[in-house]
């Protein structure tokens, strides 16, 4: 029997008083767990196994191929704040939905584990903009993937691109300039250079101007959706007006 430190990302009743729960373990990474009786009225879990709830797992896998068993969970930090706030916890949503759709089962990523607290943690205590906290989270949640994009310099002509538009290919990690695009198709996603420079790792959050915060969310959800095909784009999630700034 062991104990993990967990996300809870996902939980769906199952038949008449279990859960399976999706989760992420520092230890064990993405994995999907079974918990028996989560759901009958005198159980042993409370709250610990509702969505987005930082818990301590304990519980064992019996096979290889077999559900993880949860055998009990307490709540190390409920988030009360980002649950009872109806933009907070549309982004941090956007964070559960990231891991669930990118990362791959039962690997380990203890920078992922890392990042996914202290941005959930900065949510709770409003510490930042929301828009903001969650562009510093995928910027970097993609590049501890692997998925970091190009800087901003033509991949055929070598030219370092300054404000102009490129044109970045996030498949196949290409970029094209304004004169280079023209030969080779208009095929990818138009991106300010200054965006691109700061994707690929240039600088923190402070040096994202405000007024590129939106084409730097519209531009995430194609990287994003490269490795989610079922990304839902940030932008057709519902939030209120300050809390796209």
């Amino acid at each position: 029997m062991a104990e993990e430190l967990a996300f809870i990302l996902r939980s769906v009743r199952y038949q008449d008083a279990a859960k399976v729960v999706t989760f992420l373990s520092r230890e064990g990474g993405l994995r999907t767990g079974f918990a028996r009786g989560a759901t009958a009225r005198d159980n042993r879990f409370g709250a610990s196994l509702e969505p987005l709830t930082l818990c301590r797992i304990t519980g064992r896998r019996s096979g290889v191929l077999a559900l993880y068993r949860i055998h009990h969970a307490d709540i190390v930090e409920p988030y009360r704040t980002i649950h009872a706030d109806f933009n907070l916890l549309s982004w941090a949503g956007l964070v559960s939905r990231f891991l669930l759709g990118c990362l791959p089962p039962e690997h380990p990523e203890p920078l992922l584990f890392s990042l996914t607290r202290e941005t959930l943690s900065a949510l709770e205590t409003r510490k930042e903009s929301a828009s903001r906290l969650w562009i510093r989270f995928a910027r970097e949640g993609l590049a501890i993937l692997g998925y970091r994009p190009p800087p901003p310099a033509c991949t055929l002509c070598h030219r370092k691109v300054g404000e102009e538009k490129v044109l970045i290919r996030p498949s196949e990690g290409t970029v094209l300039c304004r004169l280079c695009r023209r030969e080779e198709g208009k095929r990818g996603v138009e991106v300010p250079g200054q965006i691109l420079d700061w994707l690929s790792g240039a600088g923190d959050i402070s040096s994202l101007p405000g007024h590129w915060h939106e084409e730097t969310l519209n531009f995430l959800d194609h990287m994003i959706g490269e490795h989610d095909p079922k990304w839902i784009p940030a932008s057709s999630v519902t939030f209120l007006p300050e809390a796209r700034d």
